[in-house]
């Protein structure tokens, strides 16, 4: 007794294929025929009911024949989609649920009983719109995976030196395209120009972005951060690691567990079983009363209250609910069965970015030399940051601004993707620690720093110490050639991780590993 078809969650995973074959198969399988068609049956029920319930004077007598008609009304059109169903899967060679749902309500209005009938409707509609609401939101959970993947690339011709926009679909294996900062990655393909940082969050969980330059990969769905590049395209559409991620939720989701097919079993066993103690119970009946319309209505009751719509109907539906709800929060599951298998698993391990913590960096340390307050300190790099994308860069200007602090805005600033940033302000914005009127900052890490001439003191090198001890990722900053501090950033522990572990061995897992590639300091 199923109203969505398998189709409506089977997805292409090629996210080009979305669109207008993507809008006509929403409208196709749109499930508010059955919303309104159920709304109907209920309304029908319910003024039968109302009518019912009158205490017509003779004069208004034609009242109560019109709530039967109501009802009969109700019946018939609900009962006409089930019994459209259940043909069909007999002429498939398959028995459910349906049949029992077909022979109750054609039972109840051949007694003469149509409001029994359009109940029986009513609750049967009333459970496939439940399922249609939680298939929805699986679909829903699915485009969201979609929309990670631009529907416009730009294809970049080297002869012409030109750059020319159109769909994704129209790209094939070896085309050039332009991938501007800001913009996400529509293809897997290798860089042939520029070098750039990435975020791969989408695809791995990892906040931090990751260095990319000529010759290396880039997936499709990872947003581009910084410099703008051009990638010959390798993998399209459903060959993408991308593609494969949405097949694969796609699958799961569709992909019957266990104890749905166990519950499918259970249901089609139990099909005989109901019409048999139905039968029974008219013969119960007639033996007792004497008469073979006694038993009709006890046999209808069996019918009706035994037929295992409900569980057929809960159980992929609390399964679809559970696997939509952790595709929308970015956990894949490889499919149904492995929610079951979780109840007996012993050891668990845990990605430390985005699950152990939030994903969300923070500064915690700054650091300041020279004789430099560190609210200045923070100023100068916020101000070097100001025309950088990058995540910590963002980040530094974010943690300024929340301060109160001024920032200028530089001159002119030189990225270096995966070692820092130098900017230049036209006249010197700090203050009098230096002479000229210009002001040259760079913010990078250690070897940066170092490469750029600039010697790092003990007091540095110290810091740099105890911001690795304590899980921190040390951002150094430089005015004029010379180190004036040191700034501190790390990702904070998820609210509730550790005692999720005592959660955990109480639920009888024995075992819990973080799995990171990050420093010791860090993971510790």
């Amino acid at each position: 007794m199923h109203y969505v078809p398998a189709s409506f969650l089977q997805f292409e995973a090629d996210p080009a294929a979305r669109g207008s074959d993507r809008e006509e198969d929403l409208q196709r399988y749109s499930f508010w025929p059955l919303y309104l068609l159920a709304g109907l049956v209920g309304l029908l029920l319910a003024g039968d009911q109302l009518i019912g319930w009158i205490n017509a004077p003779a004069w208004l007598a034609w009242q109560k024949p019109f709530g039967f008609r109501l009802a009969l009304i109700g019946a018939v059109l609900g009962g006409a989609r089930i019994l459209y169903q259940t043909l069909d899967g007999l002429f498939e060679g398959k028995i459910g649920a349906d049949l029992a749902l077909t022979i109750a309500t054609l039972a109840a209005i051949i007694l003469g009983e149509p409001v029994v009938a359009s109940l029986v409707v009513f609750i049967a509609l009333v459970g496939e719109s439940l399922e249609g609401i939680v298939a929805g939101r699986a679909h829903r959970a699915l485009n969201q995976l979609f929309e990670l993947c631009p529907k416009v690339v730009h294809r970049y011709r080297p002869d012409q030196d030109l750059e020319q926009d159109l769909p994704l679909a129209e790209v094939v294996v070896g085309d050039l395209l332009t991938v501007r900062p800001g913009e996400r990655v529509p293809v897997d393909g290798v860089i042939v120009r520029g070098k750039t940082e990435i975020d791969q969050s989408a695809l791995t969980g990892e906040s931090w972005p990751v260095s990319r330059q000529e010759g290396e990969q880039v997936h499709a769905g990872t947003l581009n951060q910084l410099g703008g590049i051009v990638i010959q395209v390798e993998k399209i559409g459903g060959e993408t690691t991308f593609g494969q991620i949405v097949q694969l939720v796609a699958e799961a989701i569709q992909r019957k567990s266990p104890i749905e097919r166990q519950a499918d079993r259970l249901a089609r066993l139990f099909l005989p079983v109901v019409l048999g103690i139905a039968a029974a119970t008219l013969i119960v009946w007639r033996m007792r009363m004497g008469y073979w319309s006694a038993g009709w209505m006890p046999a209808l009751s069996v019918l009706v209250v035994a037929c295992p719509c409900p569980l057929i109907l809960a159980t992929p539906s609390a399964v679809l609910a559970a696997m939509s709800w952790l595709a929308k929060r970015g956990v894949i599951i490889k499919g149904s069965e492995i929610l079951e298998r979780l109840a007996h698993v012993d050891t668990l391990a845990f990605d430390k970015t985005g699950t152990v913590t939030r994903g969300e960096l923070q500064v915690t340390r700054v650091h300041a030399l020279s004789g430099i307050e560190e609210g200045e300190l923070l100023r100068i790099a916020a101000a070097a940051e100001r025309r950088s994308e990058h995540l910590l860069g963002r980040l530094l200007v974010r943690e300024a601004e929340s301060r109160g602090l001024v920032l200028p805005t530089p001159h002119e600033s030189q990225v270096f993707p995966g070692q820092g940033i130098l900017s230049q302000f036209a006249e010197n914005p700090f203050g009098e620690t230096k002479e000229g009127t210009g002001a040259i900052v760079l913010v990078g890490n250690a070897g940066w720093i170092e490469e750029q001439s600039i010697g790092l003191s003990r007091e540095v090198r110290q810091e740099l110490e105890r911001a690795d001890s304590a899980g921190e990722t040390p951002l150094l900053v430089a005015l004029e050639g010379e180190c004036i501090g040191v700034i501190g950033v790390r990702d904070q522990l998820r609210s509730g991780a550790a005692g999720i572990i005592n959660e955990l061995r109480l639920a009888g897992v024995g075992e819990a590993t973080l799995l990171t590639g990050d420093r010791r300091g860090v993971t510790q």
